[in-house]
């Protein structure tokens, strides 16, 4: 196990420690554990993705655009760690021994909104180009069909050699979109909402966490993506239980990986 400083201002430091690339087993067992002492808070915080995911789809299906369902889903797991924020402070409370509350968790203590905020938007840009790429990816696939009648969406993406290739681009390109988002947002949102420090330095802090943990934080993400693709299986109703599991795990993986300089020396 090793560490690297951080600067987060004058008189404030931590460390990025260096783990086992099991760590991650470690951080949903204790996510799971949170989830089970608090589950009656938990679900109400699982309710708001699942209410938000089926007005996407109503939204969707009203605009015949059903097949861009898939795009929305993925672009949703970016905000993710932004909705997870309660999540977070029922884990911080419960390690400190606190009472927890509903007050508190539908207003969170957050040390740096502002930063938070800035974190969000450099998420919903991550998210926009991913919506301009899917629609420029469509428009160029539909344009490469051959003349013909107008056919279903879902029928185009699976059963034309142009909708084959614009599925697989576009898995490709929203993976990478959204490695990137889960790079720069993994850590740092559970660290500007509990420390004093800029957008930018604890999006760096969770780069820097992220490439010093590759097996840990690589494994945890697969988990993360499976758990929600069986959610979607289950017509979203899932997230109730696995959301702010998800939440209370992110937060462990932030409290594992990051560390006051201070308590790692005392350690």
């Amino acid at each position: 196990m090793s560490q690297f400083e951080i600067v987060l201002g004058e008189e404030d430091k931590v460390q990025v420690t260096r783990l086992m690339p099991d760590a991650h087993w470690m951080w949903l067992t204790n996510g799971w554990l949170d989830f089970k002492a608090t589950w009656r808070l938990g679900i109400l915080i699982g309710a708001v993705p699942v209410v938000a995911a089926w007005v996407m789809v109503l939204v969707l299906w009203q605009a015949d655009m059903l097949g861009f369902l898939p795009a929305v889903c993925g672009g949703f797991a970016l905000v993710g760690p932004l909705l997870a924020i309660g999540c977070y402070e029922i884990s911080r409370l419960r390690s400190l021994g606190q009472p927890i509350t509903l007050r508190a968790v539908l207003r969170p203590r957050i040390v740096s909104p502002s930063q938070v905020a800035i974190i969000a938007f450099v998420l919903m840009l991550i998210l926009m180009v991913w919506a301009r790429l899917a629609s420029l990816l469509y428009a160029l696939a539909e344009g490469a069909r051959d003349p013909g009648p107008a056919i279903d969406f879902i029928d185009f993406a699976l059963q034309t050699p142009e909708g084959l290739i614009m599925v697989a681009v576009g898995t490709l390109i929203g993976a990478a979109l959204a490695t990137i988002g889960y790079v720069v947002s993994v850590v740092s949102i559970p660290l500007a909402a509990n420390r004093t420090v800029d957008a930018m330095t604890a999006m760096l802090v969770s780069v820097i966490a992220v490439s010093r943990n590759k097996g840990a934080m690589a494994s945890f993400a697969f988990n993360i993506a499976m758990l929600v693709a069986l959610c979607l299986a289950t017509g979203f109703f899932g997230l109730i239980l696995v959301f702010p599991w998800l939440g209370h795990a992110t937060w462990h993986c932030y409290q594992a990986v990051v560390a006051d300089v201070e308590d790692a020396a005392a350690g």
